[in-house]
């Protein structure tokens, strides 16, 4: 009918005045959470290229059928930690070095959960302030970014192992604070240095010791 009587309209939308839907994409996967495609399009350069060129017509959010979320400006004018002001709306500030922390973000759900956003002050505001701290995150970033977004993407999948993630790492958080007291650039690389021992002994040392106490004790067992 509508057809028939105004053929001089594409589209019921351009009838009524509004905006056509563009659809979801079609690599979009139905059965998994939308938010999956986001994190990938924010914290992965590779991927958020191939999307932009694939389809420059959308927005990741109109890819995956979601309403872009609006950040308001805060009352009081001020952004938290981690994040800046930027034509009215709270950005996410990251040093030209540094990436996302893909798998803290996708334990805790967010770039701006609280573990997230500490992580990339000790990154920041600490560790890159020093020329030895620098040259480390550089190093280390090759490192982390060859298995991150896998694990990342593990977590999204399976919300067993997000959870095993989320404990597995919080010692690592609780001994990061210790960076908090470091002010000079002495105190940063050895506060650095002792951070970094001490969770090589909480997740290497102790574990070890654990697996041969228990084989030993068996050993004595059998006998």
């Amino acid at each position: 009918w509508f057809d028939a009587n105004f053929p001089e309209y594409s589209s019921i939308y351009q009838a009524v005045g509004l905006e056509e839907s563009k659809g979801i994409a079609p690599f979009v996967d139905p059965n998994i959470d939308p938010q999956y495609y986001i994190d990938r399009y924010n914290n992965e350069p590779s991927y958020k290229k191939w999307f932009d060129a694939n389809f420059p017509d959308m927005t990741i959010y109109d890819a995956v059928g979601l309403e872009e979320p609006e950040i308001k400006e805060p009352e009081i004018g001020q952004c938290g930690p981690g994040t800046d002001l930027v034509d009215g709306v709270c950005a996410i500030v990251d040093s030209p070095q540094g990436g996302g922390c893909l798998i803290a973000t996708a334990a805790y759900g967010s770039e701006m959960a609280p573990q997230v956003q500490f992580l990339r002050e000790i990154r920041d505001n600490k560790v890159m302030s020093t020329a030895a701290g620098t040259s480390f995150m550089t190093g280390f970033n090759q490192f982390y970014y060859s298995f991150s977004p896998t694990i990342a993407d593990m977590e999204r999948e399976n919300p067993v192992f997000k959870e095993m993630v989320k404990i597995g790492i919080t010692p690592m958080l609780t001994s990061l604070s210790i960076m908090s007291a470091a002010d000079s650039e002495q105190e940063i690389v050895g506060y650095g240095i002792g951070v970094i021992l001490m969770n090589i002994g909480m997740y290497f040392v102790a574990p070890a010791m654990l697996f041969f106490s228990i084989k030993k004790a068996k050993t004595r067992l059998s006998f």
